[in-house]
């Protein structure tokens, strides 16, 4: 179902949307005393249970998330009380989550206009050996990514890369979040060397500007 382009969201459903922008998001953090804390989101909406759970339902039927068991996402709930019931639910290695649907991903932009060319996911990369001094970065362009590079170095965060370990390749096209795909993106690994911690230099660092408009709840 794919919903007209003039269709919009309200501010609660597009919180709900951006949360699991990224991410396919746990429903049991929805429930947390503070959600915006573990969601790492600058505020929340207060939903009662109730109210959360007929959001969640409703932008479910309406096509715009899936609300399933997590990891393998074989099991989908549909209605407020099976929604409700997986908030507690804890199963052995699985639980209940949701995640955007191309659509609710559609929805999601058409409100918060994102700017994908400034998009970054930066982290620590997994290794065979699991050596920590791995980094990697995806970004819409070497030079977004090389920028982000630099950005590492002001952090202090005690892990300093080293320019002559970076290493890239060109993706195309490029994943970039499980919903979204683009084009052409460009990926880069790095090292990094252990350095003593700056905790002012860490403290000192000025938030970016963001690359979307956020929902204000």
């Amino acid at each position: 179902m794919t919903p007209p382009e003039n269709e919009n969201v309200d501010v609660l459903d597009l919180w709900l949307l951006e949360v699991a922008m990224e991410l396919p998001t746990p429903l049991h953090m929805l429930a947390e005393p503070n959600p915006h804390v573990a969601l790492h989101m600058p505020d929340d909406p207060r939903f009662s249970r109730e109210e959360l759970c007929e959001r969640l339902s409703f932008l479910s039927e309406r096509g715009f998330i899936r609300v399933h068991e997590m990891p393998d996402g074989l099991e989908e709930l549909y209605s407020p009380e099976q929604i409700s019931r997986a908030i507690d639910a804890r199963r052995n290695r699985s639980y209940f989550g949701y995640s955007l649907t191309p659509e609710g991903g559609a929805a999601w932009e058409r409100q918060a206009r994102p700017d994908w060319s400034r998009y970054v996911n930066a982290g620590e990369e997994p290794t065979a050996d699991g050596a920590a001094d791995a980094w990697v970065i995806e970004a819409a362009s070497l030079e977004t990514a090389e920028e982000e590079v630099r950005f590492h170095e002001t952090l202090g965060d005690g892990n300093q890369p080293v320019h002559a370990s970076k290493r890239g390749e060109e993706l195309v096209p490029w994943q970039v979040t499980y919903w979204k795909t683009l084009p052409r993106g460009y990926r880069l690994h790095y090292t990094t060397v252990p350095v003593p911690r700056d905790v002012q230099r860490m403290m000192a660092v000025p938030a970016r500007a963001p690359w979307y408009t956020r929902a204000r709840v």
